[in-house]
């Protein structure tokens, strides 16, 4: 149940996030499907394959009704409202919802299917959580966001280490996934507001 609330909140989050830099960067209807795809499902299918499971977005429907519906529902909202949704600060919240509901999603999907120890839970929460997104930057011949981002995939592999510290003390469950949710998206909005960012060579 916590598995599926958290992927399906992180396609929802992500499609609107892989519109808007679609939008951002001028593309055609398209591109922009394709944008939206690739940011909302590539980093589970990425996952999936990893830990040797046929992926989820390939084998059940609601994922791609999702960003279908949610691409075409922001198509539309933009022909009658030009300009309404091109907010910074509200794309880089919706952005961390995705983020954080995807690394959230990947440290249990691991957990529920495989033995991977530390490394390998904190991996698939970062490839969940950043893998459509490098996906869609590539295509976009841009650098991959996660590399230049500030604390973006710092908060990624936090979320992982803290999901399978929990997982091993069996604290893990909805009060403490939603407490990770709701802190790993403060911490997002707070670096991004204060602007902070990792060291860079001189």
């Amino acid at each position: 149940m916590l598995l599926q609330a958290a992927e399906t909140l992180g396609i929802i989050a992500f499609s609107a996030s892989g519109y808007y830099i679609a939008r951002r960067n001028r593309l055609d209807w398209l591109g922009i499907y394709i944008a939206a795809f690739l940011t909302a499902l590539g980093g589970g299918i990425l996952r999936d394959i990893l830990i040797d499971r046929a992926p989820v977005s390939l084998t059940q429907t609601l994922p791609i009704y999702l960003v279908f519906g949610i691409t075409t529902a922001l198509l539309l909202w933009h022909r009658l409202h030009p300009g309404d949704l091109e907010s910074k600060p509200l794309f880089v919240l919706v952005d961390a919802v995705g983020m954080v509901s995807f690394a959230i999603s990947g440290a249990l999907a691991t957990l529920e299917t495989t033995h991977f120890n530390i490394a390998g839970v904190t991996a698939m929460a970062f490839t969940t959580a950043i893998g459509g997104g490098i996906l869609r930057d590539i295509l976009l011949n841009r650098v991959p966001y996660v590399l230049h981002g500030g604390f973006y995939g710092i908060i990624a592999v936090g979320v992982g280490l803290v999901i399978y510290g929990l997982h091993a003390l069996s604290w893990l469950n909805t009060a403490t996934i939603i407490t990770i949710f709701i802190l790993g998206v403060a911490l997002r909005m707070v670096a991004y507001r204060r602007k902070w960012h990792l060291p860079r060579p001189a």
